[in-house]
């Protein structure tokens, strides 16, 4: 396997560059000088090796969103064969798994699209795909328990993952760690409340 161009390393360089400047910035406030400084580059050699900034824009949503599917189905294949649901809300609460800076770039995706028709699907589909697999761990467990509540309670867990690591820009999100497991936990208690899934257990 060949040494990757240099062309290859720089785009790498910049994508780093302006992923964190998205987290610390927002996608809008993303500035090609802002970019050009976190790359140690200049503005020139960025547009010279990712082109403009939509081209810059595409690059990045692509990376970010096919990372967050690896990393999302690796997680999933880590899952014990029993307690599953258990185990998932443990994995997403737990410090060592936490990435406040890949929060932050999500959410600010997310408020970007409502600009952009192509980012909002893309977008929409993401979030759906994510709240769809929560929902089918859940089923797994809960057999019984209605379609309406299954995805009401996966909804609420992906609310409570995504607001506590957005609070790392306040300096909260290690306070809340715990409080948004439990949180997460009461969730689940609404499933095993239910008559038809007591009888399963």
């Amino acid at each position: 396997m060949g040494r990757p161009s240099k062309k290859e390393e720089r785009t790498e360089e910049i994508l780093n560059a302006f992923y964190r400047c998205v987290a610390r910035y927002g996608l809008e406030g993303s500035t090609l000088e802002h970019i050009a400084e976190e790359s140690g580059l200049k503005r020139s050699l960025v547009r010279h090796f990712v082109g403009n900034r939509e081209e810059l824009v595409q690059l990045l949503v692509d990376r970010v969103l096919q990372q967050s599917a690896a990393q999302w189905q690796a997680m999933i294949s880590s899952l014990p064969a029993e307690q599953r649901p258990e185990a998932l809300l443990d994995t997403l609460f737990c410090d060592q798994y936490s990435d406040a800076e890949y929060v932050l770039v999500i959410e600010s995706l997310i408020f970007s699209a409502g600009r952009d028709p192509a980012l909002q699907q893309r977008m929409q589909q993401w979030l759906q795909g994510f709240t769809d697999d929560i929902a089918a761990i859940l089923q797994a467990d809960y057999p019984a328990a209605e379609t309406a509540t299954l995805a009401a309670v996966a909804y609420g867990i992906v609310s409570i993952y995504f607001n506590l690591d957005s609070l790392a820009p306040l300096g909260m999100n290690a306070q809340y760690r715990q409080p948004a497991r439990t949180a997460a936990g009461y969730l689940l208690e609404r499933l095993q409340q239910s008559p038809a899934t007591a009888e399963t257990h």
